[in-house]
């Protein structure tokens, strides 16, 4: 009876220590955002995918050097946008905010060229200072349209990538945003994909387990190196058959500008290219579903019990080895999990579980006389 006693009274306290190490290490990879295992897991992004969709238009250090700085005459752009359109892209999305007036004559050139294209056209917007896109707030109807052509849409580009707990950039808003008047607008990469699909929003193919919450995590598949780079100053000199049938997308990548970020890739990945990101895991049904946290703690609490179980009945010297390859077998198994199917579990509560089970383990072994040694 007592021996039977003494097995129960382990078995309680496995179970109790197991589900107090579990929750310690979710409670801790919460609470501190320096261990965010998962934004050092997006520096191993999930591989494949075709990135031939989308092309770059970068202004780049070169095209400032030519044409000045960012604000520069609008018939640049118009010149520009021009030569684009003549290959035929499905959709130019433009990370630029053309606020205010800047030469009326040379305004209203850009504006006819974007009243008159034939292309999808999203253009970048603040939710909160519509009234300053190009001339006044009459060139956007209720509708969304941009002077009454419906192929002109507005996409927010305010507050749409909201950061990791380290900090870098990993997951899109998919939420609308509205302005004073309570027009809706959507992330400037959702509404490039909605012209490119020619399917409403709640239409498009994002499927992640995290829709229902609103957001979506980035899969993150490179920096400017990974996508097809058309330099700005460049455009009108090269074949427009290279924007056929393409999402193009246009912004700022030159260093001198300030359109950089945080991201998995590095400190200082340009805004275009988190857009470029966010669009090829979208086409490409590249997402990223986390586990849910009840199976997650599921997990850990299973892996505490083994921890615990080896370092009370084997000896130190082998415990400690066994335990570091359980640890590693969990870590492999995420990692593939992670690289092959778009699954991330976090690791960080697997380690701190495992430590606080072999601590507490060793000190519950040597006081009691149930000890069975290997």
């Amino acid at each position: 009876m007592t021996t039977i006693k003494s097995y129960l009274r382990l078995l309680m306290l496995i179970v109790l220590s197991a589900y107090v190490a579990a929750d310690i290490g979710f409670i801790a990879s919460e609470k501190f955002p320096v261990v965010d295992d998962f934004f050092y897991s997006r520096q191993f992004p999930i591989k494949g995918g075709n990135l031939s969709d989308i092309v770059i238009v970068g202004i780049d250090n070169n095209s400032m050097f030519k044409f000045g700085k960012l604000h520069y005459k609008r018939s640049v752009f118009a010149e520009a946008f021009c030569k684009i359109l003549e290959g035929g892209p499905k959709v130019i999305a433009v990370d630029i905010f053309f606020d205010g007036v800047r030469d009326l004559k040379d305004d209203l050139r850009f504006i006819n060229t974007l009243n008159n294209t034939n292309s999808n056209i999203v253009l970048a917007i603040y939710v909160k200072e519509t009234k300053k896109l190009l001339l006044n707030n009459d060139n956007i109807t209720s509708n969304g349209y941009f002077n009454n052509n419906e192929l002109i849409t507005p996409g927010n580009v305010q507050g749409i990538i909201a950061k990791s707990a380290y900090g870098g950039m990993t997951k899109l808003k998919l939420n609308p945003q509205f302005d004073e008047l309570m027009t809706m607008y959507y992330p400037l990469p959702i509404a490039a994909l909605s012209k490119y699909y020619n399917a409403e929003i709640d239409t498009l193919p994002i499927v992640t387990d995290k829709f229902q919450d609103r957001y979506m995590y980035i899969n993150y598949i490179g920096g400017l190196e990974a996508f097809n780079v058309v330099p700005f100053e460049k455009v009108s000199h090269i074949n427009p058959e290279i924007f056929k049938n393409k999402i193009v997308l246009v912004g700022v990548i030159g260093q001198t500008m300030e359109d950089f970020h945080p991201t998995p890739l590095s400190d200082k990945t340009p805004g275009i290219v988190i857009h470029a990101n966010v669009i090829h895991t979208i086409i490409n049904k590249r997402f990223i579903s986390p586990l849910r946290q009840s199976y997650q703690r599921g997990c850990v609490f299973i892996a505490a019990i083994v921890v615990f179980l080896l370092f009370y009945y084997a000896k130190t010297k082998f415990s400690i080895p066994a335990a570091f390859v359980i640890l590693l077998i969990v870590k492999l198994t995420i990692d593939y999990l992670f690289s092959r199917h778009g699954q991330y579990i976090q690791f960080f509560p697997f380690t701190l579980s495992a430590a606080f089970v072999s601590l507490f383990a060793v000190i519950f072994r040597e006081k009691n006389h149930l000890i069975q040694p290997c």
